[in-house]
C-alpha cells in the first residue's frame, strides 16, 4: 500500500506558558534581562507533506518505510530558563523538519518482533518572539543562521521481542525484551546547539504470567502478574546536560528500575 498526503496545519501556542512579563521593573536590579525584548508569542502555520509504503513481506511479517517534511512559520519551540522545571514558548520565523522512519514487525504464534529505525533533522532560524530568555550572542547568531533545535536527535531506534511459553494453556507465561537507543539531543558547541550528548542504549526486560479464573469466581475472567525492569544494565546517561537554546538545567534517564504490578480482568 502507498500513500501520500498533505496537509496545512495553525497551531496557537499554549497559553499557559506565554509570559506577561513587564521588563522594565526589573531596570537597575540584579534581576535585568540582558535584551528587553520580549514580543509576544505568535501562532504557527505549518505545510506538512508526507508518503509512505506498507507491504507483506511473507505471511506475518510487514514493513514500511514513511518520509515527511515540514516547512513552518513562527514555529514554536519551548525552553527551560533557569533552574525551575517551568517551560517558555517562544518563535523562530522559520522552521524546517524533514525525516525518514521504517519499521518492521513479524508475529508467529507465541512469538513476536518488532524493530524500528528513524533519522529526523529539526532546524529553526531567527528567534522572533520572548528575545529577553536568550543569550543575545545566541540571537545575533540565529537571526541570520539555520541552526538544530535542541530537541533534535539525529537517530533513534527500537527493537524487541517476545514469547509465550505455554501458549494453548489458560495460563501462557510471556517473556520479552526490549532495547531503546538514541544518537542524542542537542548541546552548545562553538555554535548555539552546535553539537549532541553522547550516543545511550537501554535494554528493557518483562515477564508476565496470566491464570484463568484462578480465583474460581464467575465474574473474575483472568488474573496477570507481571515483573518488569527497565535499563536492566544500570546504564547512566544524560538526556541533556545543561546547555544549548532554551536548555537550563541537565538530566539524567531512568537508573535501573524494577516493577511489579496485578491485573485483574472482570
Amino acid at each position: 500500500m502507498i500513500h501520500a498526503g498533505y496537509s496545512r496545519y495553525f497551531t496557537p501556542p499554549p497559553f499557559e506558558l506565554v509570559a506577561n512579563t513587564s521588563l522594565s521593573k526589573f531596570v537597575g536590579t540584579s534581576n535585568e534581562p540582558q535584551t528587553l525584548q520580549n514580543n509576544t508569542v505568535k501562532a504557527e502555520r505549518d505545510h506538512y507533506f508526507d508518503a509512505g509504503v506498507t507491504q507483506s513481506l511473507l505471511p506475518g511479517w510487514h514493513a514500511s518505510f514513511d518520509a515527511y517534511v515540514k516547512l513552518a512559520k513562527n514555529m514554536i519551540d519551548e525552553g527551560q530558563f533557569g533552574a525551575p522545571i517551568i517551560l517558555s514558548a517562544f518563535n523562530y520565523r522559520r522552521g524546517q523538519v524533514n525525516g525518514y522512519e521504517l519499521s518492521t514487525n513479524y508475529e508467529h504464534g507465541p512469538l513476536s518482533l518488532y524493530g524500528n529505525a528513524s533519522w529526523s533533522r529539526a532546524m529553526g532560524k531567527d528567534i522572533t518572539t520572548a528575545q529577553w530568555t536568550m543569550d543575545p550572542d545566541d540571537l545575533a547568531y540565529i537571526q541570520h543562521r539555520w541552526i538544530h533545535l535542541d530537541h533534535d536527535q539525529r537517530w533513534t531506534a527500537s527493537a524487541g521481542g517476545s514469547y509465550s511459553f505455554f501458549y494453548h494453556t489458560g495460563h501462557p507465561t510471556r517473556v520479552s525484551a526490549s532495547m531503546v537507543y538514541g544518537s542524542g539531543l542537542r548541546a552548545d558547541g562553538t555554535v548555539p546547539n552546535g553539537r549532541s550528548v553522547p550516543i545511550y542504549a537501554t535494554f528493557n526486560l518483562s515477564l508476565v504470567q496470566s491464570f484463568k479464573d484462578l480465583f474460581q469466581v464467575p465474574f473474575l475472567k483472568r488474573t496477570e502478574l507481571r515483573l518488569d525492569v527497565l535499563n536492566l544494565f544500570d546504564r547512566t546517561y544524560e538526556i541533556r546536560d545543561g546547555s544549548g537554546v532554551g536548555v537550563g538545567a541537565p538530566q539524567y534517564g531512568l537508573r535501573r528500575t524494577i516493577l511489579t504490578g496485578i491485573s485483574q480482568r472482570f
